[in-house]
């Protein structure tokens, strides 16, 4: 009896199963990265009280709430720009704790109490993020931020 085409279907049968199965993992993988490139709501909010923050280089605010792991309550917003006397357009770092850090760009109009904060990178837990929120006052020293992020770490430009 010659096995040798049953010898040959096996094999060739099994090099089917494991070439499907690789192919299904890397789509799987694709899948879940691109996932990860989908903007995700943000919202935070701040506070800034005058032992903080008054206008000046370096004056920061702290946050008091995050549905963002990365952004924790306690990170500190630093302002890199003077306001001005009825603004605020400064370039801003997240510091959420040793080596967790990310920057970005806020406009303000203090006047209508509205802007826009952007984020466009980080480090550690905060690498590839990428944010842009409407930012509006919400009563004493305390401010809303409110819009999507993303990260983009496997981004491949």
């Amino acid at each position: 009896m010659n096995r040798a085409p049953t010898r040959i279907l096996v094999v060739a049968t099994s090099l089917l199963v494991v070439a499907a199965s690789v192919l299904a993992v890397t789509a799987s993988a694709q899948s879940g990265a691109q996932a990860n490139h989908r903007p995700r709501p943000l919202h935070l909010t701040k506070t800034c009280p005058p032992s903080q923050y008054q206008g000046q280089i370096g004056g920061y605010c702290t946050v008091t709430s995050s549905n963002v792991a990365a952004i924790t309550v306690g990170t500190k917003i630093f302002y890199a720009q003077a306001a001005g006397p009825t603004s605020l357009d400064s370039d801003v770092i997240l510091y959420a704790g040793p080596g967790k850090t990310a920057t970005g760009h806020c406009a303000l109009d203090f006047q209508s109490g509205l802007g826009q904060c952007t984020l466009s990178g980080g480090t550690r837990t905060l690498d590839g993020i990428h944010a842009r929120v409407d930012v509006r006052y919400l009563d004493g020293y305390d401010w809303a931020w409110d819009g999507t992020y993303r990260f983009s770490e496997d981004d491949d430009n």
